[in-house]
């Protein structure tokens, strides 16, 4: 059965007629790494060609020799890292103070270490220094590099006392250490450009926390249970952007579709994703920046079926306008594996690497002929015609 054709197709293919034009093309091509049960985070280690992916539930660190060119993984080994397959290998954090160098946190063994991954991807990463966490601290989860500091949030309850803390400690005298409590329980850990304050997500009880260094005040931003709940992804923001950019994940029901912003005013800024279906009910975990000279400011959002299957595993580029006020634009990539509970994103120079928890796999995207944010089915055409055939 015949169906209608939109009148722009149409007049693209009049003004085309006898001329070559080349296809666009976007693809998400997914890799299986070694059988896990829990693959997390990644992180490309800087001027090289290798990416660093962690797998928590046998505490393995999978090296990653990238294409040069492509992007494309080629090729990996897997490292265990820590006493044993029960040492909780989590975190993954490249260093700015020690360059080539990278942070992990071993959350069963309560041990941040910065190893050396090596250029030769058969060579077992070296171990340069290894930071106990103090009592009462307890499990460090993701672990961060900011300033002349390495902060980790400690994710599991104190033995001693039952509470959760912040870790933070100077890379050069790890001595100078400070545990600040915090709720239930810790997760991303990043710095306000402007004011210099420190911003902490805090999953379980739906709030952020503010640590001001200089005089180690703490002071509690719950999230607004209309807005949505459990923040968990963030990141410093420069430029147009400039401050702290976070997800909510949501709930056992789904997500909302809600992101957010803190600027120097210490204010959140919430938006909302507006497309039906994958956006709605997004439950967006992580997040990285996705501006671009050409494309204006922009960020990738991850939605998770992590805490539910309503939420559908998707990478999401939003961009906003000129004063960022409200989103203008949201492109929808779907992971191809669903309920692969989508975890972590890391950008590289041309692609897109995203890591699938439930799946033991990392998937990329990669454009041909276009870039992010001009695909153009992310465009409305106008048409919202249903059919009564299928045919």
């Amino acid at each position: 059965m015949l169906r209608p054709i939109f009148p722009s197709l149409v007049l693209v293919l009049a003004l085309c007629a006898g001329t070559s034009l080349s296809l666009v093309s976007r693809r998400l091509t997914e890799y299986q790494l070694p059988v896990a049960t829990q693959t997390h985070e990644l992180a490309r280690v800087p001027g090289s060609n290798f990416l660093l992916v962690s797998q928590m539930s046998n505490s393995h660190l999978i090296k990653i020799e990238l294409d040069p060119d492509s992007e494309e993984p080629v090729a990996f080994q897997s490292f265990p890292m820590g006493k044993s397959n029960e040492s909780g290998l989590h975190g993954v954090w490249p260093s700015s103070k020690y360059p080539g160098m990278m942070w992990l946190s071993l959350q069963s063994e309560n041990k941040l270490l910065l190893v050396d991954p090596s250029q030769n991807l058969s060579a077992v990463p070296s171990i340069i220094k290894t930071i106990d966490i103090p009592e009462p601290g307890n499990g460090p989860h993701s672990i961060f590099e900011i300033g002349n500091r390495v902060w980790a949030g400690l994710k599991v309850a104190s033995e001693q006392t039952g509470q959760y803390y912040v870790f933070s400690a100077d890379v050069a005298n790890t001595n100078d250490a400070v545990l600040y409590p915090c709720l239930n329980s810790p997760v991303f850990i990043q710095e306000e450009p402007t004011t210099r304050l420190i911003y902490v997500t805090q999953d379980t009880a739906s709030s952020i926390m503010s640590i001001n260094v200089t005089s180690g005040e703490t002071a509690q931003l719950p999230i607004p249970p209309a807005v949505g709940n459990t923040p968990v992804g963030m990141i410093t923001a420069y430029s147009q952007l400039a401050g702290v950019w976070f997800t909510l994940v949501g709930n056992a029901t789904g997500g909302s579709g809600s992101f957010g912003h803190i600027g120097p005013t210490g204010e959140l800024q919430f938006f909302q994703l507006q497309k039906p279906m994958l956006g709605a009910n997004a439950g967006l975990l992580h997040i990285a920046d996705a501006s671009t000279v050409e494309g204006g400011p922009a960020l990738w959002l991850l939605s998770t079926s992590l805490l539910s299957t309503n939420s559908s595993d998707a990478l999401i580029r939003v961009t906003f306008d000129d004063a960022i006020t409200s989103v203008t634009g949201e492109e929808y990539v779907s992971i191809p594996t669903q309920n692969a509970m989508a975890h972590r994103i890391a950008v590289l120079n041309a692609t897109v690497l995203v890591s699938e928890l439930n799946t033991f796999t990392i998937a990329q995207l990669a454009y041909s002929n276009t870039v992010a944010g001009q695909w153009l089915p992310a465009q409305v055409t106008g048409d919202n015609t249903v059919y009564e055939e299928a045919g």
